[in-house]
């Protein structure tokens, strides 16, 4: 015998098996494999309905996202376009303000990069660089300010709802409470395409921000590497003029010994100021070399400016 379905069927048939025996189980077994057949195709029906949802969600965000992009509200209430007015403006505003001080400061970094600029000059770019970041971060904080209100009405539906004054006094009877998700949904909608909008813009500005800041703090390192070179180009200059007095002051040495009213072997030679003198000045030349040697040797003098 053999087992189909969960059933066990004798084949061929004895003469103790009649005719319904055997439609019995060949029903039995049909009915088993159409049910597994309706199981897998409600299951694949499942992961299609599914993928089919998550498909129409992606395709309302980008409808949305797009709206946004465009702001192309269309019959908008009085009272909301005045949201969009005032809102507009203060993103405008804020944007114009980060405009003229990228401006400014990119000016500046300009000034300060240019190779002829003395100590002086650059510690008053250095001032006007201090302003300017202070003048970044009350822009941020009014950034922030303003991002932070917007994401604050957006998390609550139904002071979005309240944007609607015309449809206060139109249709009053939707907002009786309790009102259902699907009219809060719906009355949102319109309000939070405006805010969202907005809110974006806020966040660039944001951004701007930061990097203007990140910008300041960059040529602020930038600006203590040139005084820094600026200090030890002075420095430099500072040691060989010390090693050239040192040299001069061994030179008025040899000469005091040999001025002062003694009397000695050299006076009655004829070439013996020239030997002194040529040979203070070998001796001379050769202590400077041997000292600017040593200084390099030690790591007090570079090779090179």
């Amino acid at each position: 015998g053999e087992v189909m379905g969960g059933t066990k069927v004798r084949w061929p048939p004895t003469k103790g098996d009649d005719t319904s025996a055997g439609n019995t189980s060949t029903t039995s077994t049909a009915t088993t494999i159409e049910t597994d057949k309706k199981k897998a195709t409600g299951h694949t029906d499942d992961v299609i309905m599914k993928q089919v949802d998550a498909v129409d969600d992606l395709l309302e965000d980008i409808e949305e996202w797009a709206e946004m992009a465009d702001r192309s509200f269309v019959n908008l209430p009085f009272e909301l376009q005045c949201v969009d007015a005032v809102l507009t403006a203060n993103v405008q505003l804020m944007s114009k303000d980060i405009s003229v001080l990228t401006d400014e400061i990119y000016d500046i970094v300009e000034k300060i990069l240019s190779p002829d600029r003395s100590s002086v000059e650059i510690e008053q770019y250095r001032d006007r660089l201090r302003q300017s970041k202070n003048d970044a971060g009350e822009i941020l904080l009014l950034a922030q300010s303003f991002t932070r209100a917007i994401q604050q009405v957006l998390n609550e539906d139904e002071d979005m709802c309240l944007m609607q004054l015309s449809h206060l006094l139109t249709r009053p009877e939707r907002f009786i409470q309790p009102v259902s998700e699907a009219i809060l949904e719906e009355e949102s909608d319109e309000p939070e395409l405006i805010l969202e909008s907005h809110l974006q813009q806020g966040l660039s500005t944001n951004n701007a921000c930061d990097y203007l800041k990140t910008v300041l703090i960059n040529t602020d390192g930038l600006i203590d590497q040139k005084l820094d070179t600026i200090r030890n180009r002075l420095l430099y200059i500072n040691t060989i003029i010390g090693l050239l007095s040192f040299i001069v002051g061994t030179g008025s040495l040899v000469g005091s010994f040999f001025g002062m009213n003694l009397t000695n072997f050299l006076e009655e030679d004829d070439h013996a100021f020239r030997q002194v003198v040529i040979g203070t000045m070998v001796g001379l030349l050769g202590l400077l070399v041997f000292l600017i040697w040593i200084f390099i040797r030690v790591g007090g003098l570079p090779k090179s400016i």
